[in-house]
């Protein structure tokens, strides 16, 4: 076999700084190597299993901010002699564009967007040899280098890995508090491949996993005596050289980020993954409405050309002509999923009206038990004695913690760190508390707002329906919502948002 001692990146060295000005994420540019590294399993998925039938795919990714690094291991068939020698030139296409790795940028204007330094590690099934090269922007652009150096070690054939280490990290790279959000969207755009097992993708240790959502399985809103019916609709149909194919459904029950269209190219998530939905009017109509919320799918396109780095499709006119015809296939007098979407109700005017006479009633009895005055006058009482109300935010604040989960959040620009604390504070009167305070992650200080939730309050004893953990979420929700107002407020300049907080806890201990 011929040695390779040295590669091309042919480039004028000082166009790489462009690269890092790049408007992109970080789950996208990670999902660059993902892709190589997948389209290289699937190329070579069936030498791999006849040697290692029980072979489990897998690409681990490490964001390690101690150490200022990123480490991407993949066990796919690595990268062999010829692929290699075009692997680090930009935009030089591979000889099959019409998979995941189709143009030739990837690695290289993920590597650069995310470091300042970074070094490849591959062993190609069936070769004798291991390649390492090692790229230093700095370096590359001060010597003008339009090469880069070759190590090559002798290695058993069937040895087969990839290690990327990016180092020196740039201002793109991820912060702690963003993996959640990096996790998800990986898990979004790569959602057809996990779910068939074959594909196993590990950010930080935690295994990656495909969002799914229960479809609403009633009879049509009109006709609430006939049979159930699963209300997905499968797509299969063309226009020209533009297919479709997938499904698009409504909702069991409204979740958050689960609504909106899905679009995927060669089985990866191209718009619509995570947070990034897509809801075109002529499908979903206008915000807030039923369809908008319970509408969901995810549809296989074929025949759109994307943008090189895969957050979009460039033919948005025909897309967009596409969109118009799929919304046809949905209005099928037959199978009417916009109609159900628009028209189904959790409950029925019916049968609200009837757990409103219930609820009438028992609230009478409150009313007759203790006058509204009497309530007031002793929330006045309590709310007037500060000094009292600083012991109890105080007995909140120390109370140990139950358990907590944390969550992060961009306001103005300033990332915030959202912690829910689930405390035992049976000497409190105050069902709740809200305080924002600066906290060390990973070397970097960042506010952190925190909601305090006390179970052993009178509250959730009184009334018999906190049984199960299960039965505190919708007040749980609540508090929290409570808890960003009173942030929200506090950032708008509001007077004593935090007013609200004391009179709530007062009135609700009654």
């Amino acid at each position: 076999m011929k040695q390779i001692e040295k590669v091309s990146i042919a480039l004028q060295p000082s166009v790489y700084n462009t690269f890092r000005a790049l408007n992109n994420t970080v789950a996208l540019t990670l999902s660059e190597y993902v892709d190589n590294a997948v389209q290289s399993y699937l190329d070579n998925k069936d030498v791999i299993l006849s040697i290692y039938p029980d072979f489990i795919f897998e690409v681990n990714i490490e964001v390690d901010q101690k150490s200022n690094q990123i480490i991407i291991r993949d066990n796919a068939a690595g990268i062999d002699f010829v692929n290699y020698q075009r692997a680090f030139e930009p935009a030089n296409i591979p000889l099959d564009n019409t998979k995941l790795n189709e143009f030739g940028m990837g690695m290289k204007t993920a590597s650069i967007w995310l470091a300042d330094k970074w070094s490849v590690r591959t062993k190609a099934l069936g070769e004798e040899v291991e390649r390492f090269t090692e790229f230093d922007l700095h370096k590359v652009i001060k010597e003008n280098k339009e090469e880069l150096i070759v190590v090559e070690t002798s290695k058993e054939p069937k040895l087969h890995y990839t290690e990327i280490v990016l180092s020196n990290l740039s201002h793109n790279a991820p912060s702690p508090y963003q993996m959640d959000k990096v996790r998800r969207h990986l898990s979004s755009i790569y959602r057809v491949f996990l779910r068939t097992d074959e594909v196993t993708i590990v950010v930080n240790g935690e295994k990656l996993v495909a969002p799914n959502y229960e479809i609403l399985d009633v009879p049509f809103y009109n006709a609430s005596n006939s049979n159930n019916i699963l209300w997905k609709k499968e797509i299969d149909f063309s226009l020209g050289k533009y297919k479709a194919k997938g499904f698009i459904a409504i909702l069991k029950t409204i979740q958050n980020n689960a609504n909106g269209l899905v679009l995927l190219r060669r089985g990866r998530v191209i718009v619509g993954g995570d947070e990034d939905r897509f809801f075109p009017n002529s499908i979903f109509g206008s915000p807030g409405n039923f369809r908008y919320k319970r509408l969901f799918g995810e549809i296989e396109l074929s025949g759109f050309d994307v943008t090189f780095n895969k957050n979009g499709f460039t033919d948005e006119e025909n897309l967009s002509a596409f969109i118009d015809a799929l919304r046809e296939e949905l209005r099928d007098p037959n199978f009417n999923l916009l109609s159900q979407a628009d028209n189904y109700r959790v409950k029925t005017k019916e049968e609200n009206s009837k757990i409103a006479e219930k609820i009438i009633k028992t609230q009478q009895k409150e009313v007759d038990k203790e006058p509204l005055t009497d309530k007031i006058k002793k929330v006045e009482d309590a709310s007037s004695n500060r000094e009292n109300i600083a012991i109890e935010d105080e007995k909140i604040s120390n109370a140990d913690t139950l358990g907590s989960v944390e969550d992060y959040f961009d306001y103005d620009d300033i990332s915030y760190k959202f912690q829910v604390d689930l405390i035992n504070e049976d000497e409190s009167d105050a069902l709740y508390a809200v305080k924002q305070e600066d906290v060390k992650i990973e070397g970097k200080i960042i506010s952190c707002l925190i909601c305090k939730i006390n179970l052993a309050h009178p509250f959730f004893n009184r009334f018999e329906q906190f049984r199960k953990a299960g039965d505190y979420q919708p007040i749980i929700e609540i508090f929290k919502s409570f808890a960003i107002a009173e942030f929200h407020a506090t950032k708008k300049k509001m007077q004593y948002p935090s007013e609200l907080r004391t009179f709530f806890n007062s009135y609700i201990v009654q």
